[in-house]
């Protein structure tokens, strides 16, 4: 998402694990209405806060009428209209019935999804969405005319009006774009598609002249935000997204915004949730920071910047822009750039970028925190209407294998995330999948049944099944050092635990006792299992009810040293119920299936630098007698360093000792084992949780 406009001088703190710094100090929820002092220019500021009304209340949009400084709010349920009077402070004034009647049992319907103020007739205009009609309405709650009824298949939210031409507009999430709609007839006149993320958070709207251009604004929130974050603007005459901003970060975090409307002065807006009404702060930087900032880290050693310039010149540049690391200034660009590299990016946690629009002696900053260490974000795939659940992945083929929680089909990826194809099980609700690399065959689980089904991998035509014991199993992998299958079960109402099974042809599902681990260690497993080629286990661990991060289990359940952080799928985390479900290990990364946000994340689990050849202790693309000599000259004669320890590692020990040149001196003259992969190739490190790098 932007970054928002506070001051010239602002850093808006965007962590690339996609977690934001809360305006945590304006966020209290209060009963009456709240106001800030000094903070009140600031862009995103609370300037006051009042209920709505009801017993019950849901309200779910909003408009004013600035006729008599009043805002109408209406509620998704019960119809009831609130007014409010904004001569003082927020003041509940009247409450109206809607003129067509609540919502009726059992199908409660209408549902109300918006209210807008027609300025000309002096009237209202109220979208019930499930009837898909609109109705009309005088300040007195007068019904006038019959309702018209929408020419539109899909589900419309929030409603707003067009002052010039007195034309509807609505939102449709399903399709990431607004509707225009003519009120006298209900036809959809026109369609726009709205900028940003394909997987998206927001339903409210509404419109405002610009110098006499109509600007729609429109609520957003990307995977990483998981709610609603800002508002977003889009020249209803050109398509074109500006970069107009107001923060929303400050509404508290257990509600969501859903409705909004302009404020009845410049420099503030209106916004509701389904319990409160607020007034917010909506007043633009001279010089706005760039926008859209992302950071990723590739595992390399490599850390990529991109963002959209929000600059005073044309075609939105700046001066220059300057890029700075931990506060340091490291390089100055094209004020017209949208992209840069660190090619020298420290391999350590929370490493600070920011981006600085520069004008004359003005600044303009965006900032966000990288990972190039274990959880560092790498890549992210988001599908619309695609719940992923688990994944299995076939080296040979590249081919990462991924669940559909709603449906028997599995969607076929390449490790670089780009979709292959589709494959149909002809099954319902999957929920595991594991890949058993020996036999070439697929494992799935389905909900609710404790069957775990043979697919094959081609085609999906199902083979076979056996009993696992449990009816939910959420996760599969596949041991290939002891073949084994390995079953997370998640049984209701008890501490989740992994299920180990035989798979050797014939004798498949044989049991062969669970893992879990020890109460003293304190871990819960919460969801999610890969398996590492030593036979180790990663698992997602409970923090909460939240899996917050994966720790790394010996095959018997005991925990090792190795944790790493889930923060990099964002605030998903903390909003959502189910933020990620299932994982799979792919070279030296993880690739997470973000559940809540219809999105595979990929992670790093270690940033290894670049690829290496195993026992090239010189760095010279060549195993022989001149790397034994150069790593006994290093530990032993303070020869010079090697810069690839990984590489001077010859057996693969995880440590760097004798046994590495006597290693390598056995298998050029010895007739042993060669070195470990990489090798004879240069490539990534197999076996990357160690304590050493490239």
């Amino acid at each position: 998402m932007p970054s928002s406009p506070f001051s010239d001088y602002e850093s808006k703190m965007r962590i690339i694990t996609g977690s934001k710094l809360m305006l945590w100090g304006l966020a209290i929820l209060l009963t009456f209405p709240i106001f800030t002092d000094n903070l009140s220019a600031q862009n995103g500021a609370l300037l006051q806060q009042t209920s709505s009304c009801g017993s019950n209340p849901n309200t779910v949009d909003m408009t004013v009428r600035p006729a008599d400084a009043t805002v109408w709010s209406i509620d998704a349920t019960s119809g009831k209209i609130c007014v409010y009077d904004t001569s003082g402070t927020l003041a509940l004034t009247n409450m109206i019935d809607h003129p067509v009647g609540a919502a009726q049992a059992p199908l409660f319907q209408p549902q109300c999804a918006g209210i807008t103020y027609s300025a000309s007739t002096d009237s209202f205009w109220i979208l019930n969405s499930t009837g898909l009609e609109l109705v009309q309405m005088d300040p007195l709650g007068n019904p006038l005319g019959a309702p018209i009824s929408l020419n539109f298949s899909g589900t419309p939210s929030g409603l707003t009006i067009n002052p010039l031409n007195g034309r509807l507009w609505s939102l449709n999430r399903q399709e990431n774009s607004a509707i225009e709609i003519d009120p006298v007839s209900g036809d959809i006149l026109s369609t726009l598609p709205l900028p940003g993320d394909v997987v998206r958070f927001g339903s409210g709207l509404k419109i405002r002249l610009d110098n006499g251009n109509p600007i729609l604004d429109y609520t957003y929130g990307d995977i990483y935000d998981s709610t609603v974050a800002e508002t977003r603007s889009v020249d209803l005459t050109t398509g074109e997204l500006l970069c107009h901003y107001v923060n929303l970060e400050s509404i508290p975090q257990e509600e969501t915004l859903l409705g909004i409307a302009n404020g009845l002065g410049s420099d503030s807006i209106y916004g509701l949730t389904s319990s409160n009404i607020y007034e917010i702060q909506s007043t633009q930087s001279t010089i706005l920071p760039p926008a859209d900032l992302l950071c990723l880290a590739d595992g390399e050693g490599n850390v990529s910047l991109s963002w959209r310039n929000c600059g005073p010149g044309i075609n939105n540049i700046y001066s220059t822009i300057r890029i700075t690391r931990n506060g340091a200034i490291i390089d100055t660009i094209s004020g017209a750039a949208n992209s840069w590299s660190d090619n020298a990016a420290p391999n350590e946690a929370g490493i600070l970028y920011q981006v600085q629009g520069v004008l004359a002696s003005n600044v303009s900053t965006s900032s966000c925190n990288v990972n190039n260490s274990p959880g560092g974000l790498s890549l992210f795939l988001s599908i619309p209407n695609f719940f992923p659940q688990d994944l299995a992945y076939d080296t040979t083929m590249d081919d990462l294998y991924v669940t559909d929680s709603f449906s028997g089909e599995l969607r076929v990826f390449s490790s670089d995330l780009v979709q292959k194809r589709v494959i149909d099980t002809g099954l319902t609700n999957l929920r595991g999948v594991g890949y058993n690399s020996l036999l070439d065959v697929l494992l799935v689980s389905r909900v609710g049944s404790s069957l775990v089904t043979f697919v094959d991998p081609l085609t999906g035509t199902v083979l076979s099944s056996f009993p696992s014991g449990s009816n939910n199993i959420r996760s599969i992998s596949f041991d290939a050092s002891t073949n084994d299958w390995l079953l997370f079960s998640s049984p209701s109402g008890s501490n989740s635990e992994i299920l180990r099974m035989e798979a050797e042809d014939g004798l498949e599902g044989n049991p062969l006792g669970t893992i879990s681990p020890p109460q003293t260690s304190g871990l819960i497993m919460s969801t999610g299992i890969a398996t590492l080629a030593d036979g180790s286990l990663l698992v997602g661990i409970d923090n909460g009810g939240v899996p917050t991060s994966l720790s790394q289990l010996t095959s018997f359940g005991f925990p090792l040293n190795f944790i790493m952080p889930m923060a990099a799928i964002g605030q998903s985390l903390e909003y959502l119920s189910t933020p990620w479900t299932g994982i799979e290990l792919i070279g030296n990364t993880i690739v997470v299936a973000g559940y809540g946000t219809n999105t595979l994340y990929k992670l790093l689990v270690v940033s290894d630098g670049p690829d290496f050849l195993r026992g090239d202790s010189d760095s010279n693309n060549l195993v022989n007698l001149s790397d034994a000599i150069f790593t006994a000259m290093w530990l032993y004669s303070s020869g010079s360093t090697p810069t690839c320890m990984d590489a001077a590692d010859a057996n693969d020990d995880g440590t760097l000792d004798i046994s590495d040149p006597i290693y390598t001196l056995l298998y050029l003259f010895g007739g042993s084992a060669a070195p470990p992969l990489p090798f004879p190739q240069p490539g990534e490190d197999p076996s990357f949780i160690d304590n050493l790098g490239c």
